[in-house]
C-alpha cells in the first residue's frame, strides 16, 4: 500500500543510561515519571576487568521531567545465567508501585536447559527478593520469552513453555511442542495454567491491558507449519480461544526469532509484526475495541526488513513503531509513525548486521514523547537511547 506522509518524530539527543561496554538485552517499562530499564552487562571481577562467565541484570530509571537516568543497581548476578540475544530479561510496573524483573538462568548441562528467574522490589530497586522461577515445573528444557503488565493486584505473566517437548535438541526435532502459558506474581509465583498447546518455539510474546482485560499475542504455530501470528484476550476470569491477527500464510520449518509488539491506550490497540509470507515485511494493525478486531493492516519496511519490531502509542491516535532492515555491512533500526495514516520511514542509527542488534525497545513517557533504547553498533557504547517527540 502507499505510505501517506505524517509527520515524523523529532529526536532529542539526550544522557545515555549508565550502562557498561558490551551492554545488551535491554526492557523498558513505562512508570508515572518516565521509565524503567534493565539490561545485560558483563560483571566486573577486577579493575578495568570484566567476566565472560558472569553476567550482571542492572536498572536505572529515567526521569521524563529533565532526562535524567538514575545509578545504576544491580538487581542479580551470577554465573548461570542464559545470556540470549533475542529472548532478554523483562520488567513490569505493579499497581502498587513493586517492581518484577525476570531473567533466565540454567537448569541442567544441557544448552537449551534454563528457567525463568524471578525478584520482586517493593523499594524502588533498591533490594530484590528472589521469588523462586516463573515455570511451575522442573523439566530440564526451555523455558522463556517472558512478557509481563499490571493486572489484577499483581503482574500478569506469559511465557513459551518447553515441559513437553524433549530434552535433545533446541526442540525443533524433538515429539513435544512449545506451548504458551501464563501465571500471576505477587509476593509469590501462582500456579501457572497453559493458553495454546503448539507455538512457534522461540520467538518474543507481547501482552497488553485493555479496559476489557489482558490481550496477549504471539507467534503460533499449527499442523502445516503455518507460523502467523495470534491473538488471545482475557475477559473477567476466561481466556479466549487463540485467533490469528492476520493470515499471512507464513509456512516455515524452523522458527523465525521474530516475534510481534503490543501497546494499549484504553480501548486503542497497536500492534506490529514481521512476517516472510508471501507478502513479506512490516505490518502494523489497529483496533478500537480494546482488541476484539482489527482493521485491515498497513505494511512498511522495504524487502530487506528483518523485523524485530517494537510499538507504543505516543499520544491518542498515533503510535511510533520502530524495526530492523539489513544492509550491506551493517543494519538500520527504521521508525515511523502508524494511526489513520501511515508515515513514511526514517532511519534512527546504524546498528550491528546480525544478531547483536537484538531488538529495540520503546515506550510512553509522557503526552507526545516516546523512549527508544538499541544495542550500540559500538559495543563498547552499550545501549543508546534517544526520546522520540
Amino acid at each position: 500500500m502507499m505510505l501517506n506522509p505524517i509527520l515524523l518524530a523529532a529526536i532529542t539527543t539526550m544522557p545515555q543510561p549508565p550502562c557498561s561496554p558490551h551492554a545488551m538485552s535491554p526492557s523498558l517499562a513505562t512508570t508515572s515519571s518516565g521509565a524503567v530499564l534493565t539490561w545485560m552487562e558483563p560483571a566486573p571481577i577486577g579493575p578495568n576487568t570484566t567476566s565472560d562467565d558472569v553476567w550482571r541484570l542492572r536498572i536505572s530509571e529515567f526521569n521524563a521531567t529533565d532526562n535524567t537516568w538514575s545509578t545504576a543497581k544491580t538487581i542479580t548476578q551470577r554465573r548461570n545465567f542464559f545470556v540470549n540475544w533475542a529472548d532478554t530479561p523483562q520488567i513490569a510496573i505493579s499497581e502498587d508501585g513493586s517492581i518484577v524483573s525476570t531473567w533466565l538462568q540454567k537448569s541442567g548441562g544441557d544448552t537449551y536447559a534454563y528457567d525463568i528467574g524471578v525478584a520482586r522490589s517493593i523499594d524502588s530497586g533498591h533490594t530484590w527478593t528472589m521469588l523462586g522461577t516463573l515455570n511451575d515445573d522442573r523439566v530440564k528444557g526451555e523455558h522463556g520469552f517472558v512478557s509481563m503488565v499490571p493486572s489484577e493486584g499483581g503482574i500478569r505473566a506469559i511465557w513459551l513453555d518447553g515441559r513437553a517437548m524433549a530434552s535433545e535438541g533446541h526442540g525443533h526435532e524433538s515429539g513435544g511442542d512449545m506451548s504458551l502459558r501464563t501465571a500471576m506474581i505477587t509476593d509469590t509465583i501462582g500456579e501457572s495454567s497453559q493458553l495454546d498447546n503448539r507455538t512457534c518455539e522461540c520467538c518474543p510474546t507481547t501482552l497488553a491491558v485493555t479496559p476489557q482485560g489482558v490481550l496477549a499475542a504471539y507467534r503460533d504455530r499449527d499442523a502445516d507449519d503455518r507460523r502467523d501470528i495470534s491473538i488471545v484476550r482475557l475477559d473477567g476470569n476466561t481466556w479466549s480461544a487463540p485467533a490469528d491477527l492476520h493470515r499471512d500464510d507464513w509456512q516455515i520449518s524452523g522458527c523465525p526469532v521474530n516475534g510481534p509488539d503490543i501497546d494499549a491506550r484504553g480501548q486503542q490497540v497497536a500492534i506490529a509484526w514481521y512476517t516472510g509470507g508471501e507478502n513479506p515485511g512490516v505490518f502494523t494493525a489497529h483496533s478500537i475495541d480494546g482488541g476484539k478486531t482489527f482493521a485491515a493492516p498497513q505494511s512498511f519496511g522495504t524487502e530487506d526488513a528483518i523485523g524485530r519490531v517494537a510499538i507504543a502509542w505516543r499520544d491518542a491516535t498515533i503510535a511510533d513503531v520502530v524495526w530492523i532492515e539489513s544492509g550491506d555491512d551493517d543494519a538500520t533500526l527504521q521508525h515511523a509513525r502508524t494511526g489513520k495514516t501511515a508515515s513514511e520511514t526514517k532511519i534512527i542509527a546504524t546498528v550491528p548486521l546480525g544478531r547483536r542488534s537484538g531488538y529495540p525497545r520503546i515506550a510512553p513517557v509522557g503526552e507526545g514523547r516516546s523512549l527508544l533504547v538499541w544495542t550500540a553498533q559500538d559495543p563498547k557504547k552499550g545501549l543508546e537511547t534517544r526520546l522520540m517527540q
